[in-house]
């Protein structure tokens, strides 16, 4: 019993540790957004031209997942009809 709850302490422990580096990391991140936007402002235009490809991969990335998922839906579909 106390092995699992040192385990458990020790899983909690990392995870956290790793939630604060996570969040160390996009504070810089932010950061230097924020400076380079106000260095350059042509960075904005360069960022949002990021963010509607990334958002654009995205979409088609979710298309296939759901492209696939439908096809083994009609595969079972057509499995299970008795003609």
């Amino acid at each position: 019993m106390l092995h699992l709850v040192e385990s458990l302490y020790s899983h909690a422990r990392n995870t956290l540790i790793w939630f604060i580096i996570y969040f160390v990391i996009q504070m810089i991140i932010w950061a230097a957004m924020a400076a380079l936007i106000l260095i350059y402002p042509q960075t904005l235009f360069i960022l949002v031209a990021v963010f509607f490809v990334l958002l654009a991969a995205l979409n088609i990335y979710l298309a296939l997942i759901f492209c696939k998922f439908l096809y083994k839906l009609k595969k079972a579909k057509s499995a299970m009809t008795f003609k």
